[in-house]
């Protein structure tokens, strides 16, 4: 009775760390396989409106719930932000969407203004200079602009100077 006790005992070790085994392996390449999805998800980033459109569309479903990326998608997103406020010259409607979705994305992100208050300060401070009549960039209206600077967390409303 032993002997077969000891054996079963013996089997059952085995199984326990093939399974562990397997469930390690599983996470690891879904991890492996998570990553190269983020990677690709940034590359649409490199092109005109219609690829930064689907770059965004992958963060917005894809990305934008889990917070283990956030230290990615947020840089990411507002220099993006910035530069078409302040930069492109590619003024089209697409651009435009585009911008408004980012904007939109940060603005979900929790506690953007006090984790990633470098570039929660760029932005708003490229909503503030584009309020303020900076030419270059994409045109948004005033309203536009102050709903979305208060809407990321500053306290005072855009005011002509």
């Amino acid at each position: 009775m032993n002997n077969l006790f000891i054996t079963a005992w013996i089997a059952a070790g085995g199984w326990v760390v093939a399974i562990i085994s397997l469930v390690q392996g599983f996470l690891e390449r879904k991890g492996a396989r998570e990553e190269e999805r983020l990677g690709k998800t940034l590359d649409y980033f490199d092109g005109g409106s219609q690829r930064r459109s689907i770059g965004i569309s992958m963060i917005e479903g894809l990305w934008l719930n889990k917070p283990k990326y956030r230290d990615i998608i947020v840089p990411l997103i507002s220099n993006q932000v910035v530069y078409l406020l302040l930069c492109t010259e590619s003024k089209d409607a697409h651009n435009e969407r585009n911008l408004v979705r980012m904007v939109m994305i940060l603005m979900r992100i929790p506690d953007f203004k006090n984790k990633y208050h470098d570039r929660w300060g760029d932005v708003s401070n490229a909503i503030y200079a584009k309020f303020q009549g900076e030419e270059k960039g994409i045109s948004m209206p005033g309203p536009t602009l102050q709903l979305w600077y208060s809407g990321l967390g500053n306290e005072n409303p855009l005011e002509h100077e």
